[in-house]
Order: C-alpha cells, then structure tokens, then sequence
C-alpha cells in the first residue's frame, strides 16, 4: 500500500528544511501515529531473529526545494508546502497515520506548524519478472564489523558482487515478516542500467551519522512475489529512516522504438 502525503504551512506559508531532513520526515510520521502505536512500531516493530524491521519506507521530499542560506546555514524552502510517498505492507500502519493525522490536524516541523493537507493512495502496478525500477529514495547496503574495539561499517556498491546478494537476503527477511512463508526459493537480482558510480552516489546525514546510498534507474529480475513485498517495504537497509524506496520505471526510447516498428 502506498500513499503521496502533502503538508503545507498555515496561511500558505512556505517550510523550511535543512538539507539532510530524512530523520525530520521519520520523526513527523512517527509523530503522526497514535502514541502508543508509534512507541511499540518504534522500539519493537517485528522482529526477525535479532533484527527489527519497521516494515515501511518513505521517499525524498518530491518538490525541488529552493536554497536559501539562514544563519550562514543553507537550508532548503518549499514555499507551497512539500510531499513525499509512504509505502507499507501492513494495512494497521497506513490506517493509523492517516487516520491520527487528520485528527491532530497539524504537527511541530522544526518550530512550524505544518498540516496534512491531502492524501492521495497510489494505484496499484503490475509488478513483472523483468522490469525496470527507479529509487525514489537512495538504497543503501553495508555490513557493521568490530575491529580493534571499534564498529566499522562498510557500505557497497552496485559494483560490488555482495550488493545483489545481500540486497537477496534482506527482501528474503522480509517476505518472511510480510507473508509468513519462506522465501528460500525465491530469486532477485538488479543490474545498474542508468547509472553512475559519481553522480548517483548520495551521502545523507542522518541525526549526524553519514549513510551512504545510490539513486539511478536499475534493470530487476525476480519472482513477483518478492519484488511486491520489497515494492512496499523498500529494499536494502533503513528503510524507515527514507532509503531504498523505488518505483517501476519505464524506458521511453525502448516505447518509442516499438511505437516506430
């Protein structure tokens, strides 16, 4: 299930964000939530062994913000408010975020008050064996070692040969949360199709740490089932925290080349 949520300011004043807002956007949906369902969404959400997955994404703000710098900071201004997509498997969710938001009617953003203007619920798409997909918010993999008494983390790219397997056994979790089944014989892979290794890696900041993701269109292969549990739950890690939302994408010049046959 998804949704395109729009907020606007009072009296049609614009908001201001800074430049790395994705824990802003967390914290509004959270905020959203009825108190009790947002906590235990929070500290419990399901789990799976020793991990615990939120089970839904969110994309980058959809509005191209204008910078404006404020206290020698660059920020980013929306002046007619700005919208994102929300995606979930669990109905319990998206119900409770709708439903507390149009109650509460306005919610604290960094000192402005800010309103639930529209809701807009997305059609559904048919989801195939081989398509292509464009991340609406950057995907991010990486595995956390100890050495030497510290935590490194690495992140890898589409260029490294873990990427596709371990993007495969996250979704694999994640079928498993969702539907109940195992997903062991379940296949996935991405291939990089528009992309670049320079201009589609995204550093986000998020509450301080530095994430690194990767935008661009991809070629997918996989079983439906699969690709429609990742469709609403985002692929790869943190999704809760605005990575690894996409959408299906279609090649025009593939179209229009067959438009001319």
């Amino acid at each position: 299930m998804r949704a395109k949520l729009t907020f606007t300011a009072r009296d049609g004043e614009g908001i201001l964000l800074p430049l790395h807002y994705n824990h802003l956007l967390q914290h509004l949906i959270y905020h959203l939530l009825p108190p009790d369902f947002a906590e235990n969404l929070h500290e419990e959400g399901f789990r799976y062994g020793k991990r615990r997955f939120k089970l839904f994404t969110f994309s980058r703000i959809l509005q191209k913000g204008h910078f404006r710098k404020v206290d020698g900071r660059r920020r980013l201004f929306f002046p007619h408010g700005f919208s994102f997509c929300f995606a979930t498997p669990r109905y319990e969710i998206l119900e409770n975020l709708i439903r507390e938001a149009l109650l509460r009617r306005s919610a604290d953003l960094l000192g402005q008050e800010v309103f639930l203007s529209r809701v807009e619920v997305c059609p559904e798409v048919e989801l195939r064996e081989v398509m292509f997909l464009r991340f609406l918010s950057p995907v991010t993999v990486y595995r956390t070692t100890q050495a030497e008494g510290k935590r490194r983390t690495h992140f890898f790219s589409p260029a490294d040969s873990e990427f596709n397997q371990l993007l495969l056994e996250n979704a694999r979790k994640k079928y498993f949360l969702v539907t109940g089944k195992s997903a062991n014989g379940l296949k996935f892979a991405i291939h990089p199709y528009h992309f670049s290794p320079e201009r589609n890696k995204v550093v986000v900041l998020f509450k301080g740490t530095p994430i690194v993701g990767w935008t661009g269109v991809f070629k997918v292969e996989g079983d439906p089932e699969l690709l429609e549990v990742v469709y609403e739950t985002g692929l790869g890690n943190k999704n809760s925290a605005g990575f690894g939302m996409w959408e299906v994408w279609e090649d025009k010049r593939e179209e229009e080349q067959a438009g001319k046959e």
